[in-house]
């Protein structure tokens, strides 16, 4: 039984987009062809479409690992076997600035959640290869400026002062983030227990830089300037989606 999203069985497609924003999901979901609004229930904004004529759906997560990790185990029980993560992340790498988009490769799980959920056992937060290559293409394709790396997952946004954000940067992550670590974790376990392929990736649009980023102050984008650049991370999403 769905405690969470509370859908009609079938309601979601195999292909889903995920977004902590409730508003961004429903921004999106009524941009599909066909929309229907299959979940509100606690805020989690769900709906099924079509993009290019192909069947997806798109599902509010809320913000942080506890709430992916109950809205993606749901999604998975849904049959859902594509999942991937659009949001924002706050950037401490050289070179990563306010409006490009990160193609995570990995995320380090700095959260408690996906902590808790594999105990001392060691594990690899990773997305799926191909649909992270995907992503990377069509992002390729259209012109945009992006990143392949990893990042890092945390429970609570930072406010890091410059040696923080040098050790992270040291060690090769790019950007702080609140859900990505979990999501590919929930991925990766289901595929290993046997529902067959399940592909999870992320991309992300870079909102601001963290006090020490190398290129200097990236002040948070304004709300026309983050608009623009998300509607753009929206079109290679969705395409990927399909692809």
């Amino acid at each position: 039984m769905a405690i969470y999203l509370r859908a009609e069985e079938g309601a979601y497609a195999e292909r889903v987009l995920v977004a902590g924003d409730p508003g961004r999901i429903a921004k999106l979901g009524k941009s599909l062809e066909r929309p229907e609004l299959v979940t509100e229930n606690r805020g989690l904004v769900g709906y099924t479409g079509y993009h290019k004529g192909v069947k997806v759906s798109v599902q509010t997560s809320g913000m942080g690992c506890p709430s992916m990790t109950m809205v993606g185990s749901e999604l998975l029980d849904y049959g859902v076997r594509r999942i991937i993560r659009i949001g924002t992340c706050s950037a401490f790498g050289a070179g990563v600035l306010n409006g490009d988009f990160i193609v995570e490769t990995a995320a380090a799980a700095g959260d408690g959640t996906t902590r808790s959920i594999v105990g001392p056992s060691p594990y690899a937060c990773v997305p799926d290869f191909q649909l992270t290559a995907t992503l990377a293409r069509l992002a390729a394709e259209r012109g945009f400026r992006h990143h392949l790396g990893p990042v890092v997952t945390v429970d609570v946004e930072p406010h890091l002062d410059a040696r923080s954000t040098l050790a992270w940067r040291e060690q090769g992550l790019l950007a702080v983030e609140m859900e990505s670590a979990v999501l590919f974790l929930l991925a990766m376990r289901a595929q290993a227990r046997g529902v067959g392929k399940v592909e999870a990736a992320s991309i992300l649009t870079v909102s601001d830089g963290l006090e020490g980023h190398p290129d200097g102050l990236q002040r948070y984008m304004s709300d026309e300037e983050l608009e623009a650049a998300t509607a753009r991370m929206h079109e290679v999403a969705l395409d990927a989606l399909v692809s």
